[in-house]
């Protein structure tokens, strides 16, 4: 069975996501339902994000943004992504977050958030306390690799921690639970048609 056999006409109400029909899946299938709403900008920020590092969470972080229209500036370390990007019309500087002078070019003073997306921890580190000294007040949420990493950005003030560790986990955690999971076929059952199997 394909899952476009369990496509179903699915209404949003009241916080909720209700099915039109019966759903017939077979048991230890998990449905999770994310409702992508529209974001409204308005009253939730006040002030631009700065996005540090544009990588695959760089991207997803502008992606959301560009969707909320809301306004952001990229720091980056590498000339081609600046200039490619710079060719598209975003807002990029060339640079890293790691020093006042970059920050402040991104329009720090008036930011509301700072994204440290960079894969390098110890520029993370850096970036956070810095941001931190500069801004006590601003919203960062920062990336590591390692939890130990992650622990330390919370300690020199960041906000949130994406720590991909982590992140790992729970994918391989959902992956192979699904597959444990598994229900087994007719022949496998310990009971079948009523009688226990020999």
């Amino acid at each position: 069975m394909s899952t476009s056999d369990y496509a179903q006409e699915a209404v949003y109400r009241d916080g909720q996501i209700r099915l039109d029909g019966a759903v017939d899946w077979r048991d230890g299938t998990r449905l999770v339902v994310t409702p992508v709403l529209p974001l409204e900008a308005q009253g939730y920020l006040d002030g631009h994000v700065i996005i540090a590092g544009f990588g695959l969470a760089g991207r997803c972080i502008a992606d959301l943004l560009d969707n909320a229209k809301l306004p952001y500036t990229i720091l980056e370390r590498n000339p081609v992504t600046v200039e490619t990007q710079r060719a598209l019309g975003r807002r990029i500087i060339l640079g890293d977050a790691t020093t006042a002078k970059t920050l402040m070019e991104a329009g720090f003073t008036d930011a509301a958030i700072l994204a440290l997306t960079i894969p390098d921890e110890d520029a993370v580190l850096e970036a956070t306390s810095l941001a931190r000294r500069l801004r006590p007040e601003i919203y960062i949420i920062a990336r590591t690799n390692y939890s130990s990493k992650g622990m330390k950005a919370s300690q020199l003030g960041a906000d949130d921690v994406v720590k991909a560790e982590q992140a790992v986990a729970l994918q391989f955690y959902d992956k192979l639970s699904r597959r444990i999971r598994r229900i087994p076929q007719e022949s496998e059952h310990p009971i079948s048609g009523g009688t226990v199997s020999p």
